[in-house]
């Protein structure tokens, strides 16, 4: 190689090193500018998380462990909705920020990032001490318009957010659980009377009506009139009501029962085919809602009739099933008691006026005979 070419090389190794610094002191600088993309540091782990408090405006909703689990501080401490905590928790471990912005004071205000329009989430330990806090301002749609002023890159959606640092960050996850109203947060496992069995209500003691259900086919106890026969529409109703009931809020269990119609409220007795008892209590509140409490208990054969003839080794087995299958239903029965029975629930209208029906209600009358006609009135008069 002759010298001048070995100079020029030994040039172009010097110019491209030189290059590649100026960039790798570019990118160091821009990193630097934008700070730490993660919205929590990498090591950082829920299970250190205690309480959880969301704030908007004067509307405050704070999620807290405890011995029992995770409950609503401000639905005297009713369960939480674990499974919407969790999502939470992986949703700002796993966010990463696509923008730092700098916004004026009227940006902020249109950018819902002041106080009365954002929602503060607030994360600390079991010592109260702080671990995280976020300050969640408006949806970002991806596009760049005047109230928005900046754009992601991809037209992506995200959210804006103050962090405890300062900065103004955008980042590409819509965070909608922190929008949720207080009783959004409420853990909505309730119970079902999927296969309903026998219904009884009864007033101060004393049994009103009683359905039964054999194949699907319901029965009403009593003498029905002549004139009057089954409603199944409005029995329907009454199955339904219970098959997919859902609560809306909870009461203070230190409310006086006049306050939510307890004091005044029937019986109804619902027997399902495992043989498990709701006994549910409605009433309507002073307050204009409707509320139940409910209990649970199992009611059925402790023992097993085994038919005549049945061979030894035939009854020994299906003598443990049937232990086992007992066991199970008094289980679940014992949870479900243990779970609700504490609780006074607000419920739909609907569910109060099925729960609390009369007999009647399940009568209609039917139909009336068509008049008899004789020929002449009968016949059709041709179309002059």
């Amino acid at each position: 190689m002759k010298q001048k070419h070995l100079v020029l090389l030994v040039c172009i190794v010097i110019v491209l090193g030189i290059v590649y610094a100026i960039q790798q002191n570019s990118r160091k600088t821009g990193s630097d500018s934008m700070g730490k993309r993660e919205l929590v540091p990498t090591d950082f782990s829920s299970d250190s998380v205690a309480a959880v408090k969301l704030e908007r405006g004067n509307k405050t909703v704070t999620l807290k462990q405890t011995d029992s689990g995770w409950v609503v501080t401000e639905r005297f401490n009713y369960p939480a909705d674990v499974s919407k905590l969790r999502d939470l928790f992986i949703k700002l471990c796993d966010a990463r920020i696509a923008q730092v912005v700098s916004l004026t004071p009227i940006q902020e205000e249109e950018l819902s990032l002041t106080p009365g329009k954002s929602v503060t989430l607030t994360l600390t330990d079991k010592n109260a001490g702080m671990l995280q806090r976020f300050v969640f301002g408006s949806e970002h749609n991806g596009r760049k318009t005047p109230s928005q002023p900046f754009a992601m890159t991809g037209g992506s959606a995200g959210r804006y957010l103050l962090l405890a640092d300062g900065r103004c960050v955008v980042v590409p996850e819509g965070f909608h659980e922190v929008d949720s109203p207080l009783t959004d947060w409420l853990n909505r496992d309730f119970f079902q009377v999927s296969d309903l069995k026998r219904a009884i209500l009864k007033r101060n003691g004393k049994t009103e009506w009683e359905l039964t259900f054999k194949d699907g086919k319901p029965a009403l106890a009593g003498t029905i009139p002549a004139d009057k026969e089954l409603d199944e529409s409005k029995i329907s109703s009454l199955r339904n009501a219970f098959s997919w009931i859902r609560f809306q809020d909870v009461a203070d269990p230190k409310a006086a029962p006049g306050t939510t119609g307890m004091d005044k409220a029937p019986e109804l007795l619902l027997t399902d085919s495992d043989d498990l008892l709701y006994t549910i209590r409605p009433g309507a509140g002073t307050d204009g809602k409707h509320y139940l409490r409910v209990t649970v208990a199992w009611k059925g054969d402790a023992r097993r009739k085994s038919p005549s003839g049945e061979k030894p080794e035939d009854k020994k087995r299906l003598d443990a099933e049937f232990e086992k299958t007992v066991r199970e239903r008094k289980e679940k029965a014992a949870k479900l008691n243990k779970t609700l029975s504490p609780w006074t629930y607000a419920v739909e209208k609907n569910v109060f006026d099925s729960a609390s029906a009369t007999r009647g209600s399940f009568l209609k009358d039917k139909p009336k005979p068509e008049p008899k006609q004789d020929g002449k009135s009968s016949s059709v008069k041709p179309v002059k």
